[in-house]
């Protein structure tokens, strides 16, 4: 397994609170380097953005986290490695036989159901920006307590191994760094808008608790959501807008 980018090395967890908190300890402390994985069984505590609990079945879900130095890679922005995680991620379900979309900033839908998160909290050593990258799949569960979610199972119908899981993604993560122009953020830019979920789609969106219909038109370079209405384009920054 090439492990240019990551996986050189791989920390298995039973249990943890969150895989996001123990890989922000050892990275911060220099036990692991950029590209380490810190796998769990199971988080107690896990986290999605804007504060949300991310709840995921034991032993029934992949969890993990990644380390990541752009500097290092000579990534230009921490927006580029958002965008880079979330077309992996699109690849990765897309040599499953699945057909996933974006939905912005970087969740994964399949059949516009969620399926996976990331959650990437960033810090500063030496004045340099250092990243934690939080992915959770939801593989064997088929149960779940808010309406939009799936997993691999109710998708395929098939059990899978979530550490096999695992390294397939860790393949499809590096051959998407090697192959893609990580130092072009305009190409890393376009790729990722091409998979937006519900891009040219009438939608429904919610601003300030005011719903309005309106289509994806792509998002700025730093990030922001496009939408276009009948009348107006609309400019919206991560946690602005609901759809």
């Amino acid at each position: 397994m090439s492990s240019s980018f990551f996986g050189h090395r791989i920390i298995h967890l039973e249990s943890v609170d969150s895989t996001n908190n123990y890989t922000a300890k050892v990275f911060k402390s220099g036990e692991v380097q950029s590209g380490a994985v810190i796998m769990a069984d199971i988080q107690t505590n896990g986290r999605g953005q804007r504060e949300k609990t991310w709840h995921s079945g034991a032993y029934e879900n992949l969890t993990f986290s990644l380390t990541a130095d752009i500097n290092l890679w000579k990534i230009n922005t921490l927006i580029d490695l958002n965008r880079l995680i979330a077309i992996s991620l699109h690849s990765f379900f897309n040599e499953l036989g699945l057909s996933p979309k974006i939905k912005w900033p970087n969740d994964i839908m399949i059949n516009d159901k969620k399926v996976c998160g990331i959650l990437i909290e960033n810090f500063f050593r030496e004045s340099q920006p250092k990243s934690i990258i939080g992915i959770g799949i939801n593989v064997n569960q088929q149960e779940f307590e808010v309406p939009r979610a799936t997993s691999l199972f109710n998708e395929i119908k098939e059990r899978h191994s979530t550490k096999e899981l695992l390294f397939q993604f860790i393949k499809v993560l590096n051959a998407t760094f090697e192959s893609m122009p990580i130092h072009d953020s305009e190409k890393i830019h376009a790729e990722y808008d091409k998979y937006l979920w519900k891009r040219n789609e009438e939608w429904t969106f919610n601003s300030n608790d005011q719903e309005f219909i309106g289509q994806i038109y792509g998002t700025t370079r730093d990030g922001n959501l496009i939408v276009n209405t009948k009348d107006e384009k609309f400019v919206f920054p991560n946690g602005s807008v609901k759809y």
